[in-house]
């Protein structure tokens, strides 16, 4: 993995004042620069969040309004220009911190849900937050996906192109006529999410309850997607994680935990299998064609993780 060096930030550190001392070498996540230091004297954390500064300045609004209810997440520090537009992109500053990280013990998986159910149910408009866009598929974006699924597996996991190679294919193939319309037109229920709601993304307490502290994809949004993303991707990157999607009875804990704060709606209960599918093709998909850029399919935590990912049973996330 790649180590992302400090040294091409210094207008970041510059802005937020932080001292020299307290200037890391480098990125504490390997994906996107996340740095580790002190702002007037807090522990933080400095990191990109979404552009431009109007979004990232409804995220920051969101999360003030989630801790307003006692919903655990972070919120930017509270000093003049957080988050603030630095070069290209717009950075913001978070208190750090302390916990431990996740275990895949049954009580943090329900910690997980809980929280999840908890930003899905808050009465919170998402003012000036990003509105998630549906995507304009058309036959060449899925011929390109189909493609890089081929290079990934025939390189990494050949085995693959016998057995989740045409299941996805078809899949992505289908995507315009059978997975996109029944979603996109069933006015289905949105609220403000975080999208990328991943085990990896959660701090526990000793006794066990999650703050989610990387709210940075954070949109409008069907929440039953935001579900489904969580679904298949929440031990993606996660090292304390099993190398898998969740098993029946991690999913019926993160589920029940869920569904005691958000009462699904007749058509989203309807919807969800399609949802499930419609965020394999999406972000999966994706997600299996990426990780070659950081060599995750040679990692053998996570190259069993995508493994896991291309095969996943959706029936066993039954509502």
């Amino acid at each position: 993995m790649i180590l992302i060096s400090s040294s091409v930030h210094s207008e970041v550190f510059t802005h937020f004042d932080v001292k020299s001392a307290d200037v890391p070498e480098s990125s504490c996540y390997p994906y996107s620069p996340v740095f580790r230091t002190a702002v007037d004297g807090v522990p933080a954390a400095v990191k990109r969040t979404r552009s431009p500064l109007p979004y990232a300045e409804g995220i920051a609004r969101w999360l003030g309004e989630l801790s307003a209810l006692g919903i655990r997440t972070v919120r930017p520090l509270p000093r003049p220009g957080n988050p603030a537009a630095l070069g290209e992109h717009v950075w913001v500053a978070y208190p750090w911190v302390d916990g431990f990280p996740y275990d895949a013990s049954l009580g943090h998986v329900a910690g997980a849900g809980d929280l999840l159910g908890r930003i899905h149910a808050a009465p919170v408009t998402g003012t000036g937050m990003f509105r998630f866009r549906w995507p304009d598929a058309d036959q060449a974006s899925a011929d390109e996906d189909i493609a890089g699924l081929t290079r990934v597996f025939t390189k990494y996991a050949p085995d693959l192109n016998g057995s989740a190679l045409p299941r996805l294919t078809a899949w992505l193939n289908d995507f315009r006529s059978e997975t996109l319309p029944p979603i996109r037109d069933a006015r289905l229920p949105t609220a403000a999410v975080s999208m990328d709601f991943r085990a990896n993304n959660l701090v526990y307490d000793a006794d066990g309850v999650p703050t989610l502290i990387d709210p940075d994809n954070a949109e409008v949004a069907v929440r039953l997607l935001d579900l489904a993303l969580a679904v298949l991707l929440f031990h993606n990157e996660a090292d304390g994680g099993p190398p898998r999607l969740f098993d029946a009875r991690e999913w019926a804990a993160f589920r029940d935990a869920y569904t005691a704060h958000v009462e699904l709606t007749p058509e989203e209960r309807a919807a969800w299998p399609t949802a499930l599918r419609y965020m394999l093709v999406e972000w999966a998909v994706w997600s299996l064609i990426a990780a070659e850029d950081w060599n995750d399919w040679e990692d053998p935590h996570q190259g069993a993780f995508l493994r896991a990912l291309a095969t996943a049973d959706l029936g066993v996330f039954a509502l």
